[in-house]
């Protein structure tokens, strides 16, 4: 009984070391102090997450390199177009194809901008991206304040930059 019990665990375990992506949490304040699970970042979906830990609630949105998708359901069958990556701007885009709109998002090194049209106009300052934490910005410049987000593990931009503009 014994044997079987440690070989159970054994097989499973490879299971649960896999099962979760990266997860993004709720940060507070100018030092970032953590907060909850947001986000759960995996295999090209992003799901919100339920509870403290981060466990995989619906999906929200698919993404590829390039093309964000809403989720057509829970499960994270492929939706409408959400959003779509051009160089350092972010746009929105629509129908299946993916068709690019208006621009939402203009990145530059680490700081990112609110913009509008289809030229980018950029507009103020959204976000800084200090390392593994998000803080809001304010201002022409994208001046730090209070924390937003932190991330634990690695993500793609394009799945960063779809959480930041659907905030």
């Amino acid at each position: 009984m014994k044997t079987r019990c440690v070989l159970l665990l054994i097989a499973i375990a490879p299971l649960f070391a896999a099962a979760q992506g990266t997860v993004v949490r709720w940060a507070y304040g100018p030092f970032g102090t953590l907060g909850d699970a947001a986000f759960v970042v995996d295999n090209g979906r992003i799901y919100q997450a339920h509870g403290p830990f981060g466990s995989k609630g619906p999906c929200i949105w698919l993404f590829t390199n390039e093309q964000v998708f809403h989720a057509g359901d829970a499960a994270g069958s492929k939706g409408l177009g959400a959003y779509t990556a051009e160089g350092g701007n972010f746009h929105r885009c629509t129908g299946t194809f993916c068709s690019k709109t208006d621009c939402v998002l203009v990145m530059e090194k680490n700081k990112v901008f609110r913009a509008a049209g289809s030229f980018c106009t950029k507009g103020d300052g959204a976000f800084v991206i200090d390392g593994n934490t998000i803080f809001l910005a304010e201002g022409a410049f994208a001046n730090k304040s209070d924390a937003i987000l932190q991330v634990e593990g690695d993500i793609p931009m394009i799945a960063l930059l779809t959480i930041l503009a659907g905030l």
